[in-house]
């Protein structure tokens, strides 16, 4: 990497949150991966032909059961790959007292990288759901960016490392502290500096600062990556939220009841991150295809009837964004109204 070494070290402090500490988590989700891995293949030649033949009673096609099945023992196998990738990297970096070099950082994304393509590409195989990734302009997709994209599914968060890692930038997340429960996000987004924030934090201005120093890191090597949506859309939280703008914020609660596919956007976050890289460009990133994914009973519904999924980006240069923390706001919200319609445009028959 180019620039100060000093600015661009991650640092490992992780926001408190309601998760159990890593001394509890860790053992248990690392012991919850190793016995499903144990467990799937074990079992796999009696309940494959049983969910074959109960599929095959609910009329064949699309299969739901089967797919089910191979669905999370393909999840499970690259997990487990990615953890034995995570240890060996901290292994020899040696025992975690070099995790902050250079060198180790790029293992630690390749890492990153491979789990998340491997993942996207067992996910995209099986529901099926065929990504044309294709589609993104490359000449939008370099460094020294704040990514702001659509979060509309369990299986989407992997998107930005797929396109940025598999393209030599290293995607640097902010991600919700529920995450830290998945050994991989773990452990690699504890040593190379992702920050997991709370849902609602006692504090907000002691959760923004670390997201601020985590732009710091950003060059022409990296992006930032934030879903300012903060969870996935239903509309029973979209009409939460827009209850909750119209206390406060009456025409940004007009401008979201307008939006048909997306939740308001959260400003808070991604004010951070403007703050902290100052002069990097700004990437919008949505996609169409996941919306029957959004939770794991959905996944479990809709599985075998996927639809292809379209992505859209669009690069917006630093000196177009305003500088004044309200105009900063009103923007968002016109840039995520801007990306429903592109959203709303794809769904259209």
């Amino acid at each position: 990497m180019v620039g100060d070494r000093r600015r661009n070290r991650p640092t490992f402090d992780i926001v408190a949150g309601q998760v159990p500490g890593p001394w509890v988590r860790r053992p248990a989700s690392i012991t919850t991966l190793i016995v499903f891995s144990v467990l799937l293949p074990a079992f796999a030649l009696i309940a494959i032909p049983v969910a074959f033949v109960l599929d095959l009673l609910d009329g064949g096609r699309p299969f739901r059961r089967v797919r089910t099945y191979v669905l999370v023992g393909g999840l499970v196998a690259v997990d487990l790959a990615g953890l034995v990738m995570v240890g060996i990297v901290w292994l020899i970096s040696p025992l975690g007292f070099r995790v902050h070099k250079s060198r180790t950082q790029a293992r630690f994304l390749w890492v990153m990288t491979a789990w998340t393509t491997s993942l996207s590409r067992v996910i995209s195989a099986v529901l099926p759901i065929p990504m044309h990734l294709d589609e993104l302009d490359p000449d939008v997709l370099g460094g020294n960016a704040i990514v702001i994209g659509r979060h509309r599914s369990l299986l989407d968060a992997v998107l930005p490392s797929v396109i940025f890692g598999n393209r030599g930038l290293t995607p640097l997340y902010t991600l919700k502290e529920d995450l830290r429960r998945e050994p991989n996000i773990d452990l690699v987004g504890h040593w190379m500096g992702h920050r997991f924030v709370t849902r609602s934090p006692k504090n907000l201005e002691a959760e923004l600062e670390p997201i601020r120093q985590l732009a710091g890191r950003v060059d022409e090597h990296s992006v930032a990556v934030i879903f300012p949506e903060g969870t996935f859309f239903t509309p029973a939280r979209k009409e939460k939220i827009i209850r909750s703008l119209e206390e406060k914020d009456p025409r940004h609660a007009e401008q979201a009841r307008a939006l048909k596919h997306l939740l308001p956007p959260r400003p808070a976050g991604t004010l951070a991150l403007l703050e902290g890289a100052p002069d990097s460009d700004i990437i919008v990133f949505g996609h169409t295809g996941f919306e029957p994914y959004g939770t794991i009973p959905e996944i479990l519904k809709n599985i075998g009837t996927g639809k292809p999924a379209h992505f859209h980006a669009w690069r917006i240069p630093r000196r177009d964004v305003p500088v004044e923390r309200q105009a900063r706001i009103d923007w968002l919200f016109d840039i995520w109204a801007e990306l429903d319609a592109w959203i709303d445009s794809q769904n259209r028959p």
